[in-house]
């Protein structure tokens, strides 16, 4: 996977994260994972059809992605509701667009899915043999991890 894709993906996030929790973004480390498993309480899954193809997943703990879904509706909630988990859809359709923009800049076409949110502390996901990029993030609310498997036509 390409440096250059990878950094889309991540600029696209650090824009929409930002914006939407009004505070600062870190990476805080960059790994390839060889499994193909993704385990995270929550996760929010779009994938991408085009030039690049593959999947997007943002991988939460139950609490951070209540703290994030909170800062995004502007309200505490005390578990995470069916507006915390569209507001949670939302994050991701803003960081897969944002993704999009980023590479038509680069010469490269794609287009997204709908999200798809899946909640459970045993829940697991198939690349299907495409490696992910983990980009684990660290916000104000909490930790999570930008999963990227994507290849390039």
């Amino acid at each position: 996977m390409k440096l250059e894709v990878i950094n889309a993906f991540l600029t696209a996030a650090r824009h929409s994260l930002s914006q939407e929790l009004q505070s600062e973004i870190k990476r805080t480390g960059l790994f390839v994972d060889p499994s193909e498993n993704a385990i995270d309480e929550v996760a929010v899954y779009l994938s991408f059809v085009g030039q690049v193809r593959g999947t997007m997943l943002l991988g939460f703990d139950l609490t951070t992605a209540r703290k994030i879904a909170s800062a995004m509706v502007r309200e505490p909630l005390a578990e995470l509701t069916e507006m915390g988990l569209s507001a949670l859809a939302e994050l991701g359709n803003l960081i897969a667009g944002g993704t999009c923009i980023e590479l038509e800049q680069l010469g490269f076409s794609a287009d997204i899915s709908p999200p798809t949110i899946m909640i459970g502390a045993r829940s697991r996901i198939s690349t299907l043999g495409i490696r992910r990029v983990v980009l684990p993030l660290a916000t104000q609310h909490g930790h999570f991890n930008l999963h990227v498997a994507v290849d390039i036509t």
